[in-house]
């Protein structure tokens, strides 16, 4: 069993640009991909903990 690596917006944001400085993906972006429920996230008080593996295979398109 792995343990999901959950991250907030801020620091997914980070670790994409680490990846990607010139990015065009914005924390709206996130949010929206999280509302609409295509990745999978954690509402925690009033964080938002995306699953950073989950929105690489969203975006690598490995994602059903």
């Amino acid at each position: 069993m792995t343990i999901p690596r959950m991250r907030t917006i801020t620091e997914t944001i980070a670790e994409i640009k680490a990846i990607d400085p010139m990015t065009a993906v914005t924390p709206n972006c996130i949010r929206t991909l999280c509302k609409s429920g295509k990745i999978r996230c954690v509402f925690t008080g009033k964080k938002l903990l995306v699953d950073l593996d989950d929105l690489f295979k969203y975006f690598s398109g490995s994602q059903g």
